[in-house]
């Protein structure tokens, strides 16, 4: 299990929720350019650094798959999905 910080966005304002995933369903870790974009242009007003980067994450779930944006670029998440993995072995 790994803690993840998502954004999401209700109606015009933009969130920051913590979410924890188990990282065996993870599918799918990719830039998430258009939020990127998005964050750089100031059309998403959370108080972040314009240098954050996004990714964009799919799960593998019984009723299909979800996509969630989380704060990090895919080579940090990775490295926290391997670290999560280390810790099970040794556990």
């Amino acid at each position: 299990m790994i803690e993840l910080v998502s954004i999401v966005k209700t109606g015009e304002t933009w969130y920051l929720n913590k979410v924890v995933v188990n990282s065996q369903y993870i599918t799918t870790v990719s830039e998430s350019q258009k939020h990127n974009t998005m964050l750089k242009e100031g059309k998403i007003h959370i108080g972040l650094n314009e240098h954050v980067t996004f990714s964009s994450i799919t799960l593998d779930t019984k009723s299909g798959f979800d996509e969630m944006i989380v704060v990090g670029s895919p080579e940090q998440l990775l490295e926290k999905i391997k670290g999560t993995n280390k810790q099970l072995l040794k556990g």
